[in-house]
């Protein structure tokens, strides 16, 4: 099992986990737009009891009623998602020190992408 690790733009926030990867995938819903201001989102979940902070600890804000997003407090890097009763986080790809670690191999809310938007196959 690899580590992985990374951070916010400042560095400020930073992370590791030891837990295996899992559904890494693009997101382009609403939420993830007007959160991140880009129009898509890749994600991959970590099991969250294998992830620590090791250096400042995310903000985080409740942006629905089971969600909470995690960002750097300085620099304002979307980092992470975290869903109420999950054992698993969401961490945003780009954030890892490694993105190229990471393929994402599907697509959520592809319907909600801007119509310029194209998302070929994902490749491994």
């Amino acid at each position: 099992m690899s580590d992985y690790a990374g951070g916010c733009l400042c560095g400020r926030v930073r992370y590791r986990s030891a837990g295996p990867p899992s559904f890494p995938h693009y997101c382009s819903c609403r939420m993830c737009q007007r959160a991140s201001g880009a129009p898509i989102v890749a994600w991959v979940e970590f099991p969250r009891d294998g992830l620590a902070f090791e250096t400042g600890m995310p903000a985080l804000y409740r942006s629905s009623a089971t969600m909470q997003r995690g960002f750097c407090p300085a620099c304002g890097g979307t980092i992470c998602s975290i869903e109420d009763g999950s054992e698993k986080i969401y961490i945003t790809v780009a954030s890892l020190d490694d993105p190229d670690a990471i393929v994402p191999a599907s697509q959520s809310f592809p319907d909600s992408a801007p119509a310029w938007l194209k998302i070929g196959p994902a490749t491994e």
